[in-house]
C-alpha cells in the first residue's frame, strides 16, 4: 500500500508531511489533510484510519472487487466513488474512492492515478486554494478529473474524424476493424462520463454537517457544466461513428448488388444459349438440319447474334453505368 500525505499551509497551499503525522492530525479539528492511498488493503486501512472511528461499511465499500458508482453518507463521514479514465483509449474500468471528512479527504485508488500526482504537485508549489477546508480539497480533485475527462473526449473525437477522412479516401473495408474499436472506446468514455455525473449530480444534493459543499455548489455547477460538453461531445461521437458504420454497410451492399447485377445480366445472355444447345443435345432421330453441312456454322452464328442483341439492349438501358 503506498500512501502519500498533504495538509494544507497556512497560505492554502500543500505540503508533504508523513503518514504518522497525518494519523496524529486525524483527531486535530484545525489541520486540514489530504491522504491518498494507492492499492490500499484492509489492514493498512485500518491501522491509518483507526482515530476516525470509520463505519466498517466504509471500508467494505473501498475494497469491493465489483464496484459501481456510489455516493453514501455515514455519521462521521461522506463516502463517493466514481469512475475515472487513466487515458482516452484505456478500456479497463478504474474507480477512485473518497472519504470526506470534516478536516480531511481520503482518496483511495487500486492503480496509479497521475492526475492526482499533478495536483498534489500543483498544489505544492505554484497553486493554492481559495478557501482552505477538506470540501475545498474534494472539488478540486472532482474539477481535475472532468477537466481531464474534456481532454478525452477532444482526443477521441479527433480519432473519430480522422477515421471518417480515411474511409473517404480509400477502402472501408480495410478501415472496419479500425472503426469497430473506436466504437467500443468512445462508448466506454460515455459510460464513464454518465457515472460521474451521476456521482457528482448525488454530490451537490448531498447535506451533511460534517462536511458541507454547499459554499462550492457554484464551483461544482461549473464543472458539471464541462462534464456534460465532454458526455455531449462523446454522444456526437458515437453517432458519426454509427453512421460511418452505416456508410460501410451501404458499400458493401452496394458492391453485392453491382456484383448481383453483372450475374443476371450473364444469366439473362447464356439462358436462350442454353436453350439452343439444349435442344440440339436431344437424341433424336429425325432432326433434318443436322444433316445440313452449314448447320453447325449456322447455330453457332445464330448464337452470338443473340448474345450480341441482349448486350448491346442491356448497354442501352444502363445496365452497365
Amino acid at each position: 500500500m503506498k500512501v502519500n500525505t498533504y495538509r494544507i499551509k497556512e497560505d492554502n497551499g500543500l505540503e508533504r508531511t508523513t503518514p504518522d503525522q497525518a494519523t496524529k492530525s486525524l483527531s486535530d479539528a484545525t489541520s486540514c489533510l489530504w491522504i491518498d492511498i494507492e492499492q490500499p488493503s484492509l489492514d493498512g486501512l485500518q491501522d491509518l484510519l483507526a482515530p476516525l472511528d470509520l463505519h466498517p461499511l466504509v471500508f467494505d465499500n473501498c475494497l469491493e472487487p465489483a464496484a459501481s458508482p456510489l455516493l453514501a453518507p455515514y455519521n462521521n463521514c461522506m463516502f463517493v466513488r466514481m469512475p475515472i479514465q487513466q487515458s482516452w483509449d484505456c478500456p479497463d474500468i478504474g474507480f477512485l474512492c473518497i472519504i470526506g471528512l470534516s478536516n480531511a479527504i481520503v482518496t483511495l485508488h487500486a492503480s496509479p492515478a497521475p492526475s492526482l500526482e499533478k495536483l498534489a504537485d500543483d498544489f505544492s508549489t505554484t497553486m493554492s486554494f481559495h478557501v482552505a477546508g477538506a470540501s475545498a480539497i474534494l472539488y478540486h480533485i472532482i474539477d481535475r478529473l472532468i477537466d481531464e475527462d474534456m481532454a478525452f473526449a477532444l482526443a477521441s473525437r479527433r480519432r473519430v474524424e480522422a477515421l471518417a477522412v480515411k474511409m473517404e479516401e480509400g477502402s472501408s473495408s480495410l478501415l472496419i476493424d479500425e472503426l469497430r474499436a473506436l466504437k467500443r472506446i468512445v462508448e466506454h468514455l460515455a459510460d464513464t462520463f454518465e457515472d460521474q455525473r451521476f456521482s457528482v449530480t448525488s454530490l451537490q444534493a448531498v447535506e451533511m454537517d460534517i462536511f458541507d459543499v454547499t459554499k462550492l455548489h457554484m464551483q461544482f455547477r461549473d464543472s458539471l457544466a464541462h462534464l456534460e460538453y465532454a458526455l455531449t461531445s462523446v454522444d456526437r461521437q458515437q453517432t458519426h461513428l454509427a453512421e460511418l458504420h452505416q456508410h460501410h454497410l451501404l458499400n458493401l451492399q452496394d458492391r453485392t448488388s453491382r456484383r448481383l447485377k453483372i450475374l443476371t445480366i450473364l444469366s439473362a445472355v447464356f439462358m436462350p444459349l442454353t436453350l439452343i444447345a439444349g435442344i440440339y443435345g436431344m437424341n433424336f432421330r429425325h432432326m433434318p438440319e443436322l444433316d445440313w453441312q452449314y448447320a453447325y456454322p449456322a447455330v453457332l452464328i445464330t448464337m452470338l447474334i443473340i448474345a450480341g442483341l441482349l448486350l448491346w439492349n442491356f448497354v442501352r438501358k444502363g445496365w452497365f453505368d
